[in-house]
């Protein structure tokens, strides 16, 4: 069996692990460089 540990961050918390801003984040996501 093969098992992935997925952790959910908020974007708030995920922005602050990567020391980026939420719109930032959502930038990304935009520009699809987040997958």
């Amino acid at each position: 069996m093969n098992t992935t540990n997925i952790t959910n961050y908020k974007p708030k918390d995920f922005a602050e692990l990567l020391g980026v801003s939420v719109k930032t984040l959502q930038r990304w996501d935009r520009d699809e460089i987040l997958k």
